[in-house]
């Protein structure tokens, strides 16, 4: 088994794995080019979807990740502000409510529980939601929501209890290999030679690839959401609202509420073109495109017409053809794994990503099973930048319908 692991990027995903491998007794280093946990992951909704999951491993990984979220404190010894809100998805169309209905009986063969509620239940439990003529309404009632910023630090923090080492602000300028084996990565501290190297770059993970001579086939989509500044009547453990078909989202923040959305037209980013000392923070936002979506769906969530934001961010998680994660080893290149592709869902994936892929890496086996997962599923597909960005920009928009 690998005794030792280099883990690039201490987002959600690479903080995960080092904890997870610095249980099982691994000696692992932590690295990223700038402060732990800084970039996306700290700009995400920090949302639970449990029906999301278009596959049965997706829905068994969340359903694992939101009950290790739900124990992170006692876990780890650090909040995550963890709250059991549980959430309700609205369809509108014939298609949304065949989605909603194919979601619940995905979810139900792995015991996950889920309900359809009427629309005065619905707007009972979220006084804000003005359900409208739905044409079915689906109730998780497990389903939570974190503060974000605080899920990799604490479990970066954890791994080094556990022995890791932590080297923020340490830029990796190559991979080591020798012949068809990764052994190491250096680094602008030096070389680090390791067992096992673990690519969780997010939005940088396909040009730390590149220096093995690997493709990982994904692209960075901007993703964006607001907060509003305090409003009467909301109140924490009101569940999460989603709308399938325009594919928004929105939940208590701060007293007020956090809306975010998937637009038709995403500015995807090419991982070529991220200019050196390039940080997440630099990102260009656009608030336009979120009162374009509230637009939509105003009559749904009135309070929004005129809230007074408080807040707006964003981040660039990476997005991949299949809208599935990119999470196990690289075929053909022994001791190389890839944790990427969140596609908008790698905060909340993140617990049971990582402790599933440090499995592989010390068993040589997980559960569930990762291969359909694994980057293989790309061998000879999307070879075209623009055809692979093309297939990105389908997964990404209105992504709740897909």
């Amino acid at each position: 088994m690998p005794t030792s692991v280099v883990v690039i990027g201490a987002g959600a995903l690479g903080s995960s794995t080092a904890y997870h491998l610095a249980r099982r007794g691994a000696d692992v280093v932590l690295v990223d080019q700038y402060a732990l946990g800084s970039q996306t992951s700290p700009r995400a909704a920090g949302l639970t979807n449990t029906l999301a999951a278009s596959t049965e491993i997706m829905t068994r990984l969340m359903l694992e990740a939101t009950e290790a979220l739900a124990s992170f404190e006692q876990e780890t010894g650090r909040s995550i502000d963890f709250h059991r809100s549980g959430s309700l998805r609205a369809a509108y169309t014939d298609v949304g409510e065949a989605r909603l209905r194919a979601d619940f009986e995905r979810a139900s063969r792995v015991g996950a529980t889920a309900e359809l509620v009427s629309a005065a239940d619905a707007e009972r439990l979220a006084p804000w939601f003005k359900p409208g003529d739905a044409r079915a309404i689906g109730y998780v009632p497990k389903d939570s929501y974190v503060e974000p910023s605080k899920v990799p630090i604490g479990f970066a923090q954890r791994a080094a209890e556990l022995g890791a080492r932590l080297l923020p602000f340490t830029a990796v300028t190559d991979l080591l290999r020798d012949d068809d084996r990764v052994v190491g990565a250096a680094t602008s501290r030096g070389e680090l030679r390791a067992d096992a190297v673990v690519d969780a770059a997010g939005a940088w993970t396909p040009a730390v690839a590149a220096r093995a001579g690997i493709r990982v086939p994904l692209v960075p989509a901007r993703h964006q959401l607001f907060v509003t500044e305090p409003i009467a009547g909301v109140e924490p453990l009101q569940p999460i609202v989603r709308l399938l078909e325009a594919s928004v989202y929105v939940r208590h923040e701060r007293g007020g509420l956090l809306f975010g959305g998937y637009e038709d037209t995403p500015r995807m980013v090419d991982p070529a073109e991220l200019r050196p000392g390039f940080q997440i923070a630099d990102l260009e936002l656009d608030l336009g495109v979120l009162r374009s979506l509230v637009d939509e769906v105003a009559e749904h969530f009135p309070v929004l017409r005129d809230a007074p934001v408080a807040l707006h961010r964003g981040g660039l998680p990476t997005m991949t053809a299949d809208n599935l994660p990119i999470l196990g080893a690289m075929p053909g290149l022994g001791g190389f794994y890839v944790a990427s592709g969140c596609c908008v869902g790698g905060l909340s994936l993140s617990p049971a990503a990582g402790r599933a892929l440090a499995d592989l890496i010390v068993d040589g086996r997980s559960v569930p099973d990762l291969a359909p997962l694994s980057v293989e599923r790309f061998r000879g597909r999307y070879e075209d930048p623009a055809e692979l960005e093309a297939a990105c920009v389908r997964a990404y928009a209105r992504k709740y319908t897909k």
